[in-house]
């Protein structure tokens, strides 16, 4: 007789989880992303390259002596920027290091440019191209140092500067 009652109990959930759990997808949500249609390099971002690599050496943050010293802006809606090494792109085979960030970041606020800037410059550290060890060591150390919020994917950005880069502003 339990066993009759644990069968039939069986049977009716097998017909109910179809009813419960309904695998239909849902219809996508219409993209909001905006392409970068915008300028291939900043002269603003250009100079605070360079006065945030300045500010790194004169901290004395052992970053390489050969960043391209022109930022390359990208259509990226999944990152502020990124540190690209030597021949990691076709087109990246003159200087050591390369850095690219996000065109529809060039709204935020300039701490959080700034903040961008030095996040990538501290991937040119010897052994610092993840986010661990070398990288976590410069990033605390800068952060105390100078008031910038030195992280692995958070920093001094504000609510606008994130929906800016997710393309909503």
């Amino acid at each position: 007789m339990e066993l009759k009652i644990l069968l039939l109990l069986v049977i009716v959930l097998i017909c109910l989880i179809p009813i419960i759990y309904d695998p239909k997808p849902t219809p996508r949500q219409k993209s909001t992303y905006k392409p970068w249609k915008g300028p291939k390099t900043d002269e603003r971002i250009n100079m605070m390259l360079a006065e945030c690599s300045a500010l790194m050496k004169e901290l004395g943050v052992p970053i390489s002596e050969n960043i391209c010293p022109e930022v390359t802006l990208t259509g990226s809606h999944c990152s502020y920027g990124r540190c690209c090494r030597k021949g990691s792109l076709k087109k990246y085979n003159e200087y050591d290091f390369y850095i690219e960030i996000s065109g529809h970041t060039l709204g935020n606020t300039e701490k959080s440019l700034r903040n961008t800037l030095i996040h990538e410059l501290l991937h040119t550290v010897p052994n610092a191209y993840d986010h661990r060890g070398e990288w976590k060591k410069w990033a605390k150390y800068v952060s105390v140092k100078t008031g910038y919020n030195i992280q692995r994917l958070e920093g001094d950005e504000t609510y606008e500067d994130q929906e800016r880069l997710e393309g909503r502003l």
